[in-house]
């Protein structure tokens, strides 16, 4: 399922979805079912190929699935998937699902944060992150955790489409952006060097011994 929707499509349906959930009072239980349902399509390429077979009618798509999923999902879920399936989304099921589940957490007043540290945060620092950017964001904060050992120390922090750079490469990226701004006319390879070697000369006398 690689296909993608426009953005106010998508909304559409993953909105409808998520009315029809609250509606029925059963919005955690639909929104673990059509997470399952996702994971599952995921896993059956020649499943989706089939809901998406123009030449197989609707009728004989809806009486598969009625037949597999009938008493196993609630009929909230099973109609959301039916009505892709009926307007031919099934194979944008997966853009739909993660729009739903950003509605999901906007309902609830969540956010997520994506937090990419150089090591495994430890029990301590997960803690104290998520209270640091609830206070910030005034959201209960979900935590997505990446290791990548490249940003040296420190950690980066992505919520929504605002980026907090805290990791020690970034700081080293902003240092030598900021020598290059003052010393414009210096080579490239002096600012470089100040950089790498910042106590480089440092232990030289005054009196040039």
């Amino acid at each position: 399922m690689a296909k993608v929707l426009s953005g106010w499509k998508a909304r559409r349906y993953a909105y409808a979805l998520l009315l029809a959930a609250i509606k029925a009072g059963e919005l955690e239980r639909v929104e673990a079912e059509v997470n399952g349902l996702n994971e599952m399509l995921a896993r059956s390429p020649k499943l989706v190929k089939y809901l998406a077979q123009p030449l197989v009618t609707f009728s004989e798509k809806e009486r598969l699935l009625r037949k597999r999923l009938s008493g196993r999902v609630s009929p909230v879920t099973l109609n959301f998937l039916l009505t892709t399936v009926k307007h031919k989304r099934i194979e944008a099921f997966d853009h739909i699902v993660r729009v739903f589940n950003d509605l999901v957490r906007e309902y609830r007043g969540e956010v997520v944060a994506e937090v990419t540290s150089a090591v495994p945060l430890t029990g301590e620092e997960r803690t104290m992150t998520i209270q640091r950017l609830q206070e910030l964001t005034g959201k209960r904060v979900l935590l997505r955790e990446k290791v990548d050992p490249s940003i040296i120390g420190g950690m980066r922090i992505i919520v929504g489409d605002k980026l907090l750079d805290l990791s020690l490469r970034g700081h080293l990226e902003r240092i030598k952006e900021r020598l290059r701004q003052v010393f414009i006319a210096a080579p490239a390879e002096v600012v470089e060097a100040v950089v790498d070697n910042p106590n480089r000369g440092s232990a030289s006398g005054g009196d040039g011994k």
